[in-house]
């Protein structure tokens, strides 16, 4: 293949409408994000347009010129995630995911966020795991980046955690404080390390998920 055609895998991260018939598109690869035009694709019978979708997993080949911007050479979608669009609340949170992840892009580069992505997509396409699982894990992985990740192996001394003290939760400095009244237990710290080291199709076979996506609450950062 020539050096200036790349095939790569992608997701839609934005689409905008350029001129009479071409459209800019953001995509993220799991090299970082890509900005590409893609000629002609408003047109009726253009073979580009179904593999730039939303909520999909799409092979691409992207074609580099003069200008930074590559061309948008072929595109073929892999994966649709179409079950999300069946539920108002899955998909207002899926575009939300899209453009906090798209922001991320601008300031942070990890080959991260691809996978990221991809996982809330096949998670929010499976009704057997809830939208507050797919939530909160989604937070917690990006917390990683943002500075906000929660301190899951010392507490506000920096002693180690213990599995037989209880703990309060300072959430301006993202750590647990021993308390003898505490309402964190060993449990719910396994549990949130699981939720950052695993995806939600593993952390909703535990025992009690529910229970302790409610007791954790308070704790998750803002998004």
């Amino acid at each position: 293949m020539n050096n200036s055609r790349k095939k790569t895998l992608a997701i839609v991260l934005r689409r905008t409408d350029f001129g009479e018939a071409d459209r800019i598109i953001n995509l993220l690869t799991p090299n970082g994000k890509q900005v590409v035009i893609a000629r002609g694709v408003r047109k009726p019978k253009s073979k580009l347009s179904g593999g730039i979708e939303f909520f999909s997993l799409n092979e691409v080949v992207l074609i580099e010129g003069k200008s930074e911007m590559k061309t948008l050479s072929s595109a073929r979608m892999c994966e649709f995630f179409g079950e999300i669009l069946k539920d108002f609340e899955r998909t207002d949170f899926a575009y939300q995911a899209i453009k906090k992840v798209s922001n991320l892009c601008e300031h942070i580069e990890s080959v991260e966020f691809f996978e990221i992505l991809l996982k809330v997509f096949r998670s929010l396409n499976d009704f057997e795991i809830s939208l507050d699982l797919v939530r909160k894990w989604f937070i917690l992985k990006i917390a990683e980046f943002s500075g906000d990740e929660i301190n899951l192996e010392t507490d506000k001394n920096g002693k180690k955690l213990q599995a037989n003290l209880k703990y309060d939760f300072d959430f301006y400095d993202k750590v647990f404080v021993e308390s003898f009244s505490g309402k964190f237990d060993a449990n719910d710290i396994k549990f949130l390390r699981l939720m950052v080291s695993s995806e939600p199709k593993v952390v909703s076979k535990i025992k009690g998920c529910d229970i302790f996506l409610n007791k954790i609450e308070e704790i998750i950062p803002r998004f």
